[in-house]
């Protein structure tokens, strides 16, 4: 008996960081602020994998001779001017994700930092501390960046013609 299988990643990712911005959100209103920036860390990154699965799903449902490894910004490109979006990282929803892709490849790519500081008091070492993402680990940012994905998902999949029946 032959079966067709389809597995898209896309949606347990969106689910994922759903599921946290969820978490983070019944933190902030029970006034709970523990583990608050991991619970983001982890939204995040889920949110920044969920980005580039309909994109990887649009090019191979949509782009003629798709190629799923390829740079980011090129895989983009090509997805973009088949749903007619122009990925401008000056413009939202894409500067989020732009942001998102950079916060993905620094965690994802990191490396180690050792810098000599003439910190004086704890918030001068606290600041010197700092890594590249932690302005990003907030409430408000998690919200919004899951909002601009979503927003990007909804234009891409009904710019190319692609019904939610057929994403899942």
């Amino acid at each position: 008996m032959t079966h067709r299988v389809r597995v898209y990643p896309h949606n347990d990712l969106f689910n994922l960081a759903h599921y946290q911005r969820g978490v983070i959100n019944q933190k902030v209103s029970d006034g709970n602020n523990d583990a608050l920036s991991l619970d983001c860390m982890s939204s995040l990154i889920a949110l920044a994998f969920s980005i580039e699965a309909p994109v990887n799903f649009v090019g191979h449902k949509r782009v003629t001779d798709w190629e799923e490894r390829q740079p980011y910004r090129e895989k983009m490109d090509q997805v973009c001017n088949v749903a007619s979006l122009n990925f401008d990282t000056d413009v939202e929803p894409f500067r989020t994700l732009w942001e998102l892709k950079e916060l993905r490849d620094s965690i994802a790519h990191g490396q180690p930092v050792e810098v000599n500081t003439t910190a004086h008091t704890r918030e001068e070492l606290h600041a010197s501390m700092e890594c590249p993402w932690d302005q990003h680990l907030n409430p408000t940012y998690v919200n919004n960046a899951y909002e601009q994905a979503k927003q990007f998902e909804r234009m891409l999949f009904s710019n190319c013609g692609i019904t939610v029946g057929e994403t899942v």
